[in-house]
């Protein structure tokens, strides 16, 4: 053994550099806060829907004069409409995900099919609630109805607020009767509740624009959509983490 090599000093292992690790500890698990957020998005969707239905100051059907006079006669009742729309925009956009992510499982192609085309359709629904704040709005400043009416039945007939409104009625009742399907083939609801939220939608076409009825729409159209999404939230609260989705991993 040479000098050199005799006197070496050993390698201090406290000195040596270390490689920072991250930690291992597993983020927190939130698949229980997920399915609450999401069954409270399955009932605050179609419940605000339902209470516009209930609220709004005019009929479906009304021409655009009608509409306007509606409004200006009911002023309280058309505030209260605009603002619903506008906070259950959100849960109705979160309510098509949630249709979707629960039948995901057993019925992935129908499932994602009709998730999309339901999303779809709500981000759409600024074309079909823009003209009842633009009346409210006009109104409010004083505008006599005429020239209101005039003034919403020009942006109602603009080619892309009529594309975007005909866009959110036929995908919004395509993409529910898709997602009722979807939540019965995937077993996680009965297929009474699935044809509930299938046939309701048909029943609010009618009710709106072929037979006026109000209570009809309340009750066994927007109601019994309500009524059928609740029931599916509350097989989501049922459902465990595990069968949600899959455990947090470790960074």
């Amino acid at each position: 053994m040479s000098a050199i090599e005799h006197h070496t000093p050993p390698i201090d292992d406290a000195t040596s550099t270390s490689v920072p690790t991250t930690s291992d500890a597993a983020p927190r698990d939130l698949r229980r806060t997920w399915r609450r957020l999401a069954a409270a998005s399955l009932i605050l969707g179609p419940l605000g829907v339902t209470l516009i239905r209930a609220v709004m100051p005019y009929w479906t059907n009304d021409s655009t004069a009608e509409m306007v006079a509606g409004m200006a006669a009911s002023p309280g009742r058309a505030a209260a409409m605009n603002w619903i729309a506008v906070l259950v925009t959100p849960f109705l956009m979160l309510s098509a995900l949630a249709m979707g992510y629960v039948a995901r499982r057993r019925a992935p192609v129908i499932a994602t099919w009709g998730a999309a085309v339901l999303f779809g359709a709500y981000s759409l629904g600024s074309a079909v609630g823009a003209p009842d704040i633009l009346v409210a709005t006009l109104l409010a400043r004083g505008d006599d109805q005429a020239s209101v009416a005039a003034d919403a039945a020009l942006l109602m007939d603009a080619p892309a607020m009529l594309t975007g409104a005909i866009a959110f009625v036929v995908g919004h009742l395509v993409g529910m009767v898709l997602v009722a399907i979807a939540v019965v083939r995937a077993r996680v609801v009965a297929w009474w509740v699935g044809a509930l939220i299938a046939v309701a939608q048909p029943i609010h076409v009618v009710s709106a624009v072929i037979v006026p009825n109000r209570m009809l729409d309340v009750v066994l159209g927007w109601g019994a959509t309500t009524l059928g999404y609740a029931i599916v939230a509350l097989a989501v609260l049922r459902t465990s983490d595990d069968e949600w989705d899959l455990p947090p991993r470790s960074r």
